[in-house]
């Protein structure tokens, strides 16, 4: 899969390469989201200059010092010969002094890059302090040095590194913390397909660049699914598991919490209900997966802070999927009836899409239209809202606000197989009356993302009233050139 979407990364890398002093690059993101891909680009770009690469494992400490060792050897051009296999430096202080002395060979820069390197901390909290005193003492006085540290375990690199308490903090000269790739990269992979089957690839995928190879093996988009994503084995069916109970404790409970978020409970109490465990205990459950960027706690645009109507999304789109499609179909697809698996599956995806995936790409769009200058204002927050008026409430998919002008942006989002038509304005101007800013007297800017486009009345009626009407095409060419 051709290299697309990392253009910001790229960027910091190329500061931190050029930089005049020691420079320590922390790279940081989940499984699959592409972190040694970057890396592996960027030594190519720079392929005159020496590099250093060794990636962790989860093997014991004297397995990864002997073979962090026997790599420095052979890295080492005034050694005429490989090192004998059983070859370890009496401790991580001495390779690492080593390696320095490998790098002051000569004024031209060295890269030196630690794949994975909360693996080596899961095994041995104790090394960041070592990394900390050889850092302070004298790397960092190596000005042809550029270190490169990077981790997939999220918690442990906040506690490690990030934490105001951690040896390793506030040594970083950049970091970079890597997220799935936009939804432009998908144009890019995938120009040639419908534009609602790449909303369907990013919102089974989310961006993340191991997944999104699957669908560059075939033009179709259910065959992918079958044969390559949902096959037994694949890292897909395995990627869950692994990312959970690589880093939790009691990882079926944080599964229980997913797979109910995923469904569609939301609320507090409505969570602990479904995943077993008493509204006391989510709390803490809630907290870590957060913290691990599994799931985020959204609140209705401008509410207040002591308001009580946060709801809790999977925030990862992959997990998302997973969760509310994939498990309750884990039976069927372990015992070789994955054809049925699929034909379930792609059934219940189109609603799907439209409540979650395509709603968030008009929220992007508004962030995206904002900066081309299509709006009428520059937001200072985008997101939703929602509030409970008896048994009707109001929901509005798309609200983004500049408090200090007060002006607003209200759309809604439809999915749907048939254009929409003047009524659906009409609906949703009635709607946004209920909420307090609109009857208060902001200024209003309305919105309507249409799947299948609009009819002539509504066209005439949005002209009227100067609202925005976006279709999935015109959505997409404003996020592909942001």
């Amino acid at each position: 899969m051709k290299f697309v979407g990392r253009k910001r990364e790229g960027q910091t890398l190329e500061n931190f390469y050029h930089s005049p002093e020691a420079g320590l690059l922390i790279l940081y993101g989940r499984r699959r989201i592409g972190k040694t891909r970057l890396i592996t680009h960027f030594l190519k770009q720079h392929s005159e200059t020496p590099a250093f690469y060794w990636m962790a494992t989860t093997h014991g400490e004297a397995f990864q010092l002997r073979d962090f060792s026997q790599a420095i050897l052979r890295h080492d051009p005034r050694l005429a010969g490989p090192p004998t296999e059983d070859f370890i430096f009496a401790s991580w202080e001495n390779a690492l002094q080593h390696l320095a002395d490998v790098v002051q060979l000569d004024d031209r820069l060295h890269v030196v890059v630690l794949d994975e390197f909360t693996y080596l901390l899961r095994n041995e909290p104790a090394i960041s302090s070592v990394f900390q005193k050889m850092w302070d003492h004298h790397l960092s006085k190596i000005p042809q040095l550029k270190l490169v540290l990077t981790g997939s375990l999220i918690g442990m690199m906040a506690r490690q590194v990030f934490s105001y308490q951690a040896p390793l903090y506030g040594r970083a000269t950049a970091q970079i913390h890597l997220h799935p790739l936009p939804y432009a990269a998908i144009g890019e992979l995938f120009p040639e397909r419908p534009a609602d089957e790449r909303v369907a690839i990013y919102g089974v995928t989310g961006g993340v660049p191991a997944y999104l190879e699957f669908f560059t093996r075939t033009k179709d988009f259910v065959s992918a699914l079958r044969d390559h994503c949902l096959a037994p084995g694949s890292m897909m069916m395995s990627d869950p598991a692994v990312i959970l109970y690589e880093q939790l404790q009691e990882p079926q409970t944080y599964e229980s919490i997913l797979s109910a978020i995923a469904a569609g409970f939301h609320q507090w109490s409505d969570i602990a209900k479904m995943a077993g465990v008493t509204e006391t205990a989510l709390g803490h459950y809630l907290k870590i997966l957060q913290e691990l960027e599994f799931i985020e706690r959204r609140e209705p645009v401008l509410a207040k802070p002591t308001s009580k109507r946060g709801r809790y999304h999977v925030r990862d789109h992959f997990l998302r999927f997973y969760y509310r499609f994939v498990v309750p179909q884990l039976g069927s697809i372990e015992r070789g009836y994955q054809e049925a698996a699929v034909a379930k599956i792609y059934a219940e995806l189109r609603p799907f899409l439209g409540t979650y995936v395509f709603e968030e790409l008009c929220r992007e769009w508004v962030w995206a239209a904002a900066m081309s200058g299509r709006l009428d204002f520059t937001p200072e927050v985008v997101g939703s809202y929602w509030r409970a008026y008896g048994r009707t409430g109001v929901q509005l998919d798309v609200v983004a606000a500049a408090p200090r002008e007060k002006k607003l942006l209200i759309g809604e989002a439809k999915w749907g197989r048939d254009a929409l038509g003047r009524q659906t304005l009409a609906d949703l101007i009635q709607r946004s009356q209920r909420m307090p800013e609109v009857a208060e007297g902001w200024t209003v800017q309305y919105a309507l993302f249409g799947h299948e486009g609009f009819t002539d009345a509504l066209r005439a009626e949005a002209r009227a009233r100067k609202a925005l009407l976006v279709s999935l095409e015109e959505l997409e060419e404003t996020l592909f050139n942001v």
